[in-house]
């Protein structure tokens, strides 16, 4: 009996693969960041966990902002900092940048934004899988590069935002549900929390599941890794609290700060758009209600069906809505897809490829020539009008997703 198989040559050219993606996105990044304007989110966080971990200054002290704007003045990119210079996040929010707060400034901005591609990549792949779309290699590495060269993805990357990571952790705690992986699922959820806003709902929609299937681990998994993290957070910083309150309380002064995309559609009527505001968040809020109630022990199509038409509530229920959580709504769309391709064959093929490209190619024709990344892109027709139209999709798929008779190697 043999002790050790010899590995196949094919997984060596996935390893070479993936490490010559992770170098391309570095080499692009820099050639990028080098020539285009944009407003850096990455540099604040990690002034913050470079004057925590070598000078012990708290994360919250204003000095951050000083460090931060030293530094992206000082680099070859042509970066600035965002109109918002204020370090607002929790302090679980450093697990991700601590790594890089101990590399120099323009080293950790090529690496972070190589992480983000990946990240960005990896949501396109995990969607995939979610969906249960058939394609071709081919086919699905066209899916993956349209998630991360589309307008939204590359806004995301490029702004050294934390939504890809956030997104990615939350869509492979959900594969792991699926697949019955229930207490890695929850440590990997547990991570996503310090995101809450981006990730709350969806975790409360994942806990009612859980509840209502005795899915204990997945429960269990989450509160024991976030009673870790936050353990371990006090135990570094006891006063990390108290001082990042101080500081939301005066960002959150007022209501200004809440700008959900609803709030952005009821404003293309100026006249009524108190009204609408309140009557499209109610709308919307009881239709979210209603799909988390009727999740109840159901089965994974049925889950998977539910849980993207939620994802599309939870973009529009953003308390801080921007383009970059479009990246919820891939799964939506390749369940749409797929299930045009099942019932209409070639036609739904051809329609599926044809809205994937106007998808990709329409989102920088809608913002050409005017590009500018220093600053929040405002484009109604790509924040609203997709997902609207992606939400058209799922309601119209709901027949032939959940009422057709399916083969047992097709419940999934």
């Amino acid at each position: 009996m043999k002790r050790y198989r010899r590995t196949a040559i094919s997984q060596y050219l996935v390893l070479v693969f993936i490490l010559a993606v992770f170098v391309g996105f570095g080499v692009l990044g820099t050639f990028v960041m080098s020539r285009v304007p944009f407003a850096d989110h990455f540099a604040i966080p990690w002034a913050a966990g470079r004057l925590w971990l070598l000078e012990g200054v708290s994360p919250y002290d204003p000095s951050v902002i000083g460090l931060a704007a030293s530094v992206v003045e000082e680099s070859t990119f042509l970066a600035q900092l965002p109109a918002e210079q204020v370090f607002k996040l929790p302090i679980l929010s450093l697990i991700f940048y601590l790594p890089f707060s101990l590399v120099p400034y323009s080293i950790s901005r090529v690496v972070w934004i190589m992480v983000l591609g990946l990240s960005t990549g990896f949501i396109g792949f995990i969607s995939l899988r979610l969906s249960g779309i058939k394609l071709s290699l081919p086919g699905q590495i066209g899916v993956i590069l349209m998630v991360i060269f589309w307008f939204p993805g590359v806004s995301a990357i490029l702004g050294g935002y934390l939504s890809p990571i956030t997104i990615a952790l939350v869509l492979a705690g959900i594969y792991l549900v699926i697949f019955e992986q229930d207490t890695t699922a929850g440590l990997i959820l547990a991570l996503t929390f310090s995101a809450f806003p981006t990730s709350g709902l969806v975790l409360i929609l994942l806990f009612v599941w859980s509840i209502s299937n005795r899915r204990w681990s997945i429960l269990s998994g989450f509160f024991s890794g976030l009673a870790f993290l936050i353990i371990i957070s006090f135990l570094v910083i006891p006063s990390w609290f108290m001082d990042w309150a101080s500081v939301m309380i005066s960002y959150l002064e007022g209501w200004g700060w809440i700008q959900t995309p609803l709030m952005d559609m009821a404003n293309l009527l100026p006249g009524v758009a108190d009204f609408l505001t309140i009557l499209l968040h109610v709308i919307f809020g009881t239709f979210a209600l209603f799909i988390i109630i009727t999740s109840f022990r159901k089965s994974n199509l049925i889950f998977i069906y539910k849980l993207s038409l939620y994802f599309i509530l939870v973009y529009f229920l953003h308390i801080q809505g921007s383009m970059m959580y479009l990246l919820f709504l891939v799964p939506a769309m390749l369940l749409v897809f797929r299930f045009w391709a099942e019932r209409w064959g070639v036609l739904g093929n051809l329609l599926s490829w044809g809205l994937l490209i106007v998808f990709g190619a329409g989102t920088w024709l809608l913002v050409y020539p005017t590009i500018n990344f220093t600053l929040p892109i405002d484009e109604k027709i790509i924040s609203l009008v997709f997902p609207l139209m992606v939400l058209i999709g799922v309601i119209w798929i709901r027949w032939w997703a959940l009422n057709i008779p399916r083969l047992p190697y097709e419940t999934r």
